[in-house]
């Protein structure tokens, strides 16, 4: 049970990870190619903002904390259900974002939700 739970725990940091630093990203400038990502200018405005640190600190913990679930679960039942983020980061950009979601997506996040259904059954 435990183990689930850090799964669970992972899923959700992953997904707010996410939103975090797409609110950071939205903050600068649109970044339209390779020498403006690498540009020392943008590299500074990235790694100064904190939304985008503070997603970069929730994937990390998320990864300290998937190595626990890592050493109970088996990794070919967890990671089918870390797939959950998808659905959780979509939802989250919806709420917080204003993004829309297209009757496609909905059904591609349903196919997700029944697919880890399955995966939980097993």
């Amino acid at each position: 049970m435990f183990a689930f739970m850090l799964v669970f725990i992972c899923i959700i940091m992953g997904a707010l990870g996410q939103i975090s630093m797409k609110t950071g990203m939205s903050q600068m400038e649109r970044i339209n190619g390779i020498s403006e990502l690498i540009d020392v200018h943008t590299i500074k405005n990235i790694i100064c903002n904190i939304y985008v640190l503070g997603g970069l600190f929730l994937y990390m913990f998320s990864a300290f904390l998937w190595l626990g679930a890592l050493s109970t679960l088996e990794v070919s039942f967890m990671y089918p259900l870390l797939s959950l983020a998808y659905v959780i980061t979509a939802i989250g950009a919806f709420i917080f974002l204003g993004e829309t979601i297209t009757m496609m997506r909905w059904m591609g996040i349903g196919l997700v939700i029944a697919g880890c259904f399955l995966v939980t059954r097993s």
